[in-house]
């Protein structure tokens, strides 16, 4: 009688861990508890189309091209103030004003510095490493001076100063990460050619066209141009009076 039992038993045990089963994946999920330690969610910054911004960088350079402005030349600081136009999520119009020179080893005091203003346009191409990459290039002015206790040396022959404002283009690299809503660190890399080839004036040296290179680091601010005190933006207001007869 025992023995018989023992088969029931099982049978309803058996049901009662069914059940219970079932009833556990019926029932609700139970959400995780929170992790107060949890890093908080990364942020999202607006987009920074139609936003102009002024910055500054700085860095050095190098001459390159013409062999009597490279040989020897050593690298200095080569400062730089811009002004940056975002006209989409991939175009930048960029202008630069900017400094820099180059020493000579063993000619003291002896330097060949330059002065730039450039206009040009970079083109976003990739979100590599956390950045933005963008490549461009542009045009501009240069003026060149090689000098000594700074005053500019003259061509033995044509007896004029060793300086000229002449035009060039220039292309680059430019990296740029977020750092604020309204602040980027942006890092660029720049080869610039001067079209300061005259050996009519100066048939000693400096006769051929002069080139550098240039890399930098700077921040810059950035601001909406239809917010704050800048400009009011024009909003079209007209008010269109209708007469209430039919037909008119």
């Amino acid at each position: 009688m025992r023995v018989a039992w023992v088969p029931l038993a099982v049978l309803v045990v058996g049901f009662a861990c069914a059940g219970l089963a079932v009833a556990q994946e019926s029932a609700p999920p139970q959400l995780a508890p929170v992790d107060e330690q949890a890093p908080a969610p990364k942020q999202v910054f607006q987009s920074l189309k139609n936003f102009g911004s002024f910055g500054a960088n700085a860095g050095g350079m190098l001459l390159l091209g013409d062999e009597d402005a490279a040989d020897g030349a050593l690298i200095r600081p080569s400062l730089q103030a811009c002004f940056r136009y975002r006209f989409s999520e991939n175009w930048i119009g960029v202008g630069e004003f900017g400094f820099g020179w180059n020493a000579y080893k063993d000619q003291g005091d002896t330097v060949y510095a330059i002065t730039s203003g450039t206009l040009g346009a970079y083109r976003h191409v990739s979100n590599a490493l956390g950045v933005e990459w963008s490549a461009g290039g542009g045009a501009g002015l240069y003026r060149w001076i090689y000098k000594s206790a700074g005053k500019a040396i003259k061509d033995p022959e044509s007896h004029l100063a060793y300086k000229g404002l002449d035009p060039g283009l220039f292309a680059g690299m430019q990296v740029e990460k977020r750092m604020t809503a309204h602040v980027t660190l942006i890092g660029t890399a720049q080869y610039h050619l001067l079209f300061s080839s005259n050996e009519d004036d100066f048939p000693t040296r400096f006769g051929g066209s002069d080139s550098f290179l240039a890399s930098r680091l700077g921040v810059n601010y950035h601001f909406s141009p239809y917010e704050g005190i800048l400009w009011e933006r024009k909003v079209n207001r007209t008010i269109r009076l209708t007469s209430g007869k039919a037909g008119s």
